[in-house]
């Protein structure tokens, strides 16, 4: 809790105590204080010294006469003046005074007795991806990787995926704020959230300002319009149960089934397959639900930039690096090597795949110095060469490498496809999908696949950008991603 916000909660006090508290600002207050242990510690705080001061107030009063604004006074030389500085405490205000001692000290005595601050906290969750995320202030860690208590996390760009321990999955669409309250519980409170449950978190339940949306199949989207106080929920499959916060009325929603809950109501409405997109408030679902995630940072998977010279200092952690550099300047050259662990779809026929890349600032060269840039990925062929490492992986060594900044062996790699990165573009996903990445997966017969990436379009002037992809390791951003739809032999009959 920074000083603002200690600030605002002391003059929300303040206002309370005077009587002159909005009913609005009242229910921030009660918000605040019931989400941050902090908060409550500074509200309890307050209310002691404001009962303290009333009470020494009241001892006052006992011990001294009351003068009222209208006496007269006699001065040191024998003037005389209307005492107008100190007055009598009105009976209202001693009572409650006291009453504010008495209300308090209870909780003040649990306080000071809590233990210390650094008493593990009770783990809940994890966030297990992000893609182009940028947060907002958060009280919990925002790293991939990092395991969540109870708090609130709110992004401002990009997606991020949380497990919890229940083992249901939520997918935040920025800009979004939610609240982990349980492995079993979340409040959105601002933006998308879709939410795959699976059948040992059954019950899971996402609640919104308007409602709440308990689970009883397997996943289902939300979205709050927090500016019109008005939250949305479809069903993309399996079965959900609406609840309404205000009038407690509930719906039974199956699958294309979408409703919308205001302050007052429940409006309920059928979402026909062909017309999907025009009549419901949910945009573009961020990530296609019959689809396998398979990334670099999973089983043996790796990634790795490999470098034609020594470039001292031009290393980037949790970055892939790719450049094709000006004439004259070979060797800044690099390119992308990616190794994908398939053991989890080895006995499956792939059916639709596509391959994911997260753009990241590299920190160097300029982006206004390079135009758009098209990059091809090649899938090596040559699998006796995949078991390429890491920590030994270099010009000289890497599979299929050639000498030059877009050349490899064609007898060992195979062209997949290309994307295109547009001028001065830093953030954002780049893929490449069809028929030739599906065919590669298929023909692989040791359950590790490469792909190669390297940047056709030539530096025109030096400085040029660096250009930088999300790596295994990095803490922001999505790490290479393999999207694959799979079919077992029983599905193809």
């Amino acid at each position: 809790m920074n000083n603002k916000d200690r600030q605002q909660i002391a003059h929300w006090v303040e206002l309370l105590l005077d009587d002159q508290i909005s009913a609005a600002e009242f229910e921030q207050l009660e918000q605040v204080i019931a989400n941050d242990s902090d908060a409550q510690d500074l509200y309890l705080q307050l209310r002691y010294l404001d009962a303290r001061l009333l009470l020494d107030g009241v001892h006052l009063a006992a011990t001294r006469p009351a003068v009222r604004r209208d006496d007269k006074v006699s001065t040191a030389n024998g003037d005389t003046r209307t005492a107008n500085r100190h007055q009598t405490i009105s009976p209202t205000r001693r009572f409650i005074g006291v009453l504010a001692i008495v209300a308090v000290f209870p909780f003040l005595l649990v306080w000071w007795a809590m233990p210390p601050r650094d008493v593990p906290s009770v783990i809940i969750a994890e966030i297990t991806d992000s893609s182009d995320a940028v947060w907002a202030e958060c009280m919990l860690p925002t790293a991939v990787g990092s395991q969540l208590s109870a708090g609130r996390l709110k992004i401002d760009r990009g997606l991020v995926t949380i497990r919890f321990k229940s083992g249901a999955e939520v997918i935040l669409e920025s800009p979004a704020e939610l609240q982990l309250e349980t492995a079993m519980r979340g409040t959105l409170h601002a933006g998308i959230a879709v939410v795959e449950v699976p059948e040992s978190a059954h019950g899971f339940t996402i609640a919104t300002p308007t409602a709440e949306a308990i689970d009883h199949g397997t996943a289902f989207a939300v979205i709050v319009d927090a500016s019109r106080n008005v939250s949305s929920i479809e069903v993309l499959a399996g079965e959900v149960e609406v609840r309404h916060a205000k009038t407690d009325s509930s719906r039974r929603l199956f699958k294309q089934q979408h409703l919308t809950a205001t302050e007052d109501k429940l409006l309920e409405s059928t979402v026909p397959p062909t017309d999907l997109e025009s009549k419901t408030a949910i945009r573009d679902v961020p990530s296609d639900l019959s689809f396998q995630r398979v990334t670099t940072a999973m089983g043996h998977g790796r990634d790795a930039t490999i470098s034609r010279g020594f470039v001292h200092g031009h290393k980037s952690d949790g970055l892939v690096l790719i450049k094709n550099p000006l004439e004259g300047y070979d060797q800044y050259s690099r390119k992308g090597y990616f190794s994908f662990d398939l053991s989890s779809i080895s006995n499956e026929q792939v059916a639709a795949a596509r391959f994911v890349l997260t753009l990241q600032p590299s920190g160097l060269g300029f982006a206004s110095r390079v135009s758009d840039c098209s990059f091809t990925v090649y899938g090596l062929t040559n699998e006796a060469r995949d078991d390429w490492s890491t920590q030994h992986v270099d010009w000289q060594t890497a599979p299929a490498n050639l000498s030059g900044a877009t050349e490899l062996d064609t007898n060992q790699v195979q062209k997949i496809g290309r994307f295109v990165v547009t001028r001065g573009q830093q953030y954002g996903q780049v893929a490449v999908e069809g028929q030739e990445l599906v065919d590669f997966l298929n023909a692989d017969t040791n359950n590790s696949v490469t792909f190669i990436v390297v940047r056709d379009t030539k530096e025109e002037r030096e400085n040029g950008l660096v250009h930088g992809f999300a790596s295994r390791t990095n803490a922001a951003a999505a790490p290479p991603t393999l999207l694959i739809r799979a079919e077992s032999a029983a599905d193809r009959r």
